[in-house]
């Protein structure tokens, strides 16, 4: 496999996902994180992992793009 490093800030990168995993994976590369409790975790289990925003869902459109 070839591994390929690319210039990119890391705080210019979103990882936006619905477990705590996805917002431990953006923490750890120091991207900005979005939670999105639609899948099996709750709000609250989301919250614990302290992501930079956090959504019940994305039925707000606007809202979830205003961030970005």
């Amino acid at each position: 496999t070839e591994h390929q490093q690319v210039d990119v800030d890391p705080s210019s990168v979103w990882v936006i996902g619905d477990t705590p995993a996805d917002v431990r994976c953006g923490r750890a590369i120091g991207a900005r994180t979005v939670a999105v409790a639609t899948g099996s975790f709750t709000h609250d289990d989301l919250i614990e992992t302290k992501p930079d925003h956090l959504f019940s869902d994305l039925g707000d459109t606007q809202a979830f793009l205003d961030l970005l």
